[in-house]
């Protein structure tokens, strides 16, 4: 961590009067509200699986690249 941040953890952790961990707890806990968690891989090709897709080019793994983003 760059020491102007250690810095600026200090300063803030004795301003509250609470340790420096209860400071980054919180910083993180405001960062990431509101955010979606994207399930694990898993369970998204599971669910994947589910839709019931079939069929396809036959050749759709070895040119996926060129299928997704359009040529090589």
């Amino acid at each position: 961590m760059p020491i102007e941040y250690q810095e600026e953890l200090a300063i803030m952790a004795r301003e509250q009067g609470v340790p420096k961990a209860v400071i980054i707890r919180k910083i993180i806990k405001k960062s990431l509200k509101g955010k979606h968690i994207h399930p694990a891989t898993g369970s998204s090709l599971l669910s994947l699986s589910k839709l019931g897709f079939t069929g396809g080019p036959k050749d759709l793994s070895s040119k996926m690249d060129e299928y997704l983003y359009g040529g090589k």
